[in-house]
């Protein structure tokens, strides 16, 4: 192997890793390939060497973001009781700094391309790691369901619109009480598991609102 494709890997990890901060400081549109340019210290052919663009440059940071993040939520549910794994994935913050940077740039709405590239990501990238987790549920009796893939899916579409706040916060806590019951009665029919489940879901819900609305009206 020669030198230089001994250095193209790290070389490239590192172009990624300053990507991300020229995102956050100029916002993805205003950055330009000039700009990514002279902070990765290229030539114009020379950064063409890694990227053909910066739409692939976005693609890139998303891919190592969502990746890293995967990989280490992977190392830590191993550490885990089985029925403790699902409630993680759906609703733990914990993130390495490159990933949570990305995240929460994507949850802040000031990027609309980023914003639907990570969400799209994000879904496509969690459904096997979720459908992992239910089919061993289906397994040990702690979820009865047929598609598993499915519910994953529907899993996460909640947890994510739910996270980004899609639909706003709630206004009052009698709107709160009637999504979260909403819920939870969905996830009822959908894999019929113990109550205490339920129980535990809906106590990740309401401290969800709680810290939200919290951090709004302090």
């Amino acid at each position: 192997m020669s030198r230089t494709q001994k250095d193209f890997a790290p070389r490239k990890e590192k172009l990624i890793q300053i990507a991300l901060d020229q995102f956050l400081e100029k916002g993805y549109e205003n950055t330009t390939i000039t700009d990514l340019q002279k902070a990765f210290g290229l030539t114009k052919g020379g950064m063409y060497h890694y990227f053909s663009g910066k739409e692939e440059i976005l693609d890139t940071v998303i891919e190592k973001g969502l990746g890293d993040l995967i990989d280490e939520w992977r190392n830590q549910i191993k550490a885990l009781p089985e029925k403790d794994r699902l409630m993680f994935v759906l609703f733990t913050n914990t993130a390495n700094s490159f990933s949570s940077r990305l995240i929460q740039y994507g949850k802040s709405g000031e990027s609309s391309i980023v914003t639907y590239k990570l969400r799209e990501q994000r879904l496509k990238r969690l459904v096997p790691l979720v459908t992992e987790i239910i089919k061993q549920y289906m397994d040990s009796g702690f979820y009865t369901c047929e598609y598993p893939e499915e519910i994953a899916e529907i899993a996460l579409l909640l947890a994510i619109s739910i996270g980004d706040q899609l639909f706003g916060l709630p206004t009052d806590l009698d709107q709160s009480k009637r999504r979260i019951d909403t819920i939870i009665a969905l996830w009822r029919n959908c894999v019929h598991p113990p109550e205490s489940h339920l129980d535990e879901l809906r106590d990740n819900l309401n401290r969800f609102y709680k810290e939200c609305m919290t951090a709004i009206n302090p």
